[in-house]
């Protein structure tokens, strides 16, 4: 069976995988490399783990363990108010499979093997399908004929776009400027040693922030750059797109002086490090996100289906949007097994759309809170009745925190 995968993301790479023993697989990707990609941390959930840990041969899952956060530093999640005083800690459930990765690090550990199989510097522009096959338009008109292909190209999927005549992702109006910055001077929030968290003011500006530890061991193929020598602190800002609307367009460096614009009042510690932030390593990106009120991957699958942001795109605001993905993949490659041993292709198809909608509905439903909170922040007369309620809450929950 020849398997066309539209993208080598973490949910393409995952698929590749698990399909590369017992299929013709090719992955088209648009990066020029896998070390090429943009993103900060990937939080990886038990689900995802262990759909890693059953596709991935057992030196390469080690390898990913090795080089991301886990055991203590995911433990928890916090929200936190614009001093960084914690107001929610939320335990993760004990006894699970986690991980916090570096985006970077990850995907080029899961292309390594899979190297052949990828045409780098590709775009799929379209693809069509019928009973008897399935194919993949490339942007230099390269068409690419398969028994199968699979849209796992992101939110803005030009092959789900293609298929359905639309696109089933829209801006929710939002922009993130993302950064990544040497820990210095005084100590870190004590909750950040245990986990991420997610910081809102009164104006309706979010920013998630996220210690990172260097790796004990490297592997060879993950670039330094992916994984620096030094604790960090990665964070991210979250603010309406109207006050930020040439985000996208600025320098790097720029980019970190609009942070620090944004963040003007916030915890002085926060200040200092998004202004001593690595400009190279800092980047914009506007939100994107299905509506879950309504069908998932809902054509019939002849020959193209589809997983990840292509088909479920979501904020990065629940951090479940990788995880999902991954699981995407692991449930297609099990329903192609069943395939393989002689059900009909349109029939296990059919059968792992229909699974893939409850979980993504969930995880976009997650996603889209903090959202709502940001966007309702954004009106005048919530934000002079927020500002007192976001301090109360941040002395009532720094309180219990030392308690505790």
């Amino acid at each position: 069976m020849k398997v066309v995968i539209c993208g080598a993301g973490m949910a393409g790479l995952t698929l590749g995988h698990a399909l590369k023993n017992c299929a013709d697989v090719v992955l088209v990707e648009r990066e020029a490399s896998a070390a090429d990609t943009g993103g900060y941390r990937i939080s990886l959930n038990d689900p995802a783990c262990r759909a890693l840990q059953r596709v991935l041969p057992t030196d390469l899952y080690a390898e990913l363990r090795a080089t991301s956060d886990t055991g203590n530093a995911f433990e928890q999640f916090t929200v936190a108010n614009a001093r960084l005083r914690p107001m929610i800690v939320a335990p993760e459930p004990p006894r699970q499979e986690r991980a916090l990765a570096q985006r970077q690090a990850l995907r080029v550990l899961l292309a390594r093997d899979l190297a052949g199989q990828i045409r780098f510097s590709s775009t799929v522009v379209s693809v069509q399908q019928n009973p008897e096959g399935a194919t993949a338009t490339l942007d230099d008109g390269t068409v690419l004929e398969a028994d199968l292909v699979v849209a796992a190209d992101g939110a803005d999927s030009a092959a789900v776009a293609s298929l359905l005549g639309h696109s089933p992702t829209k801006d929710l109006g939002l922009t993130g400027i993302a950064g990544w910055a040497p820990l210095a001077g005084n100590e870190p929030p004590d909750y950040l040693l245990r986990g991420p968290a997610l910081a809102f003011s009164a104006d309706g500006t979010g920013v998630f922030l996220s210690l990172y530890r260097p790796p004990t061991t490297l592997a060879d193929a993950v670039p330094s750059r992916a994984l620096p020598d030094h604790p960090s602190l990665i964070w991210g800002t979250i603010t309406p797109s109207g006050r930020v609307a040439t985000a996208r367009d600025s320098s790097s460096r720029n980019l970190t002086a609009e942070a620090e614009r944004l963040l003007k009042g916030w915890s002085p510690w926060l200040s200092q490090h998004v202004r001593e932030s690595d400009s190279e390593r800092t980047s914009a990106f506007r939100f994107r996100a299905a509506d879950p009120s309504k069908p998932i991957a809902d054509w019939v699958p002849n020959r193209v289906t589809a997983l990840g942001d292509a088909v479920h795109a979501m904020p990065p605001t629940g951090g479940r949007g990788a995880s999902t993905a991954i699981c995407d993949a692991a449930d297609l490659a099990d329903a192609l097994q069943r395939h393989f041993h002689g059900e009909s292709l349109g029939s296990v198809l059919t059968q792992y759309q229909c699974s893939i909608g409850p979980r993504a509905r969930s995880a976009i439903r997650e996603s889209l809170g903090p959202v709502r909170i940001i966007k309702a922040l954004n009106h005048r007369p919530v934000q002079l009745l927020a500002h007192p309620l976001l301090r109360l809450a941040g002395t009532v929950g720094a309180r219990r925190w030392r308690e505790s």
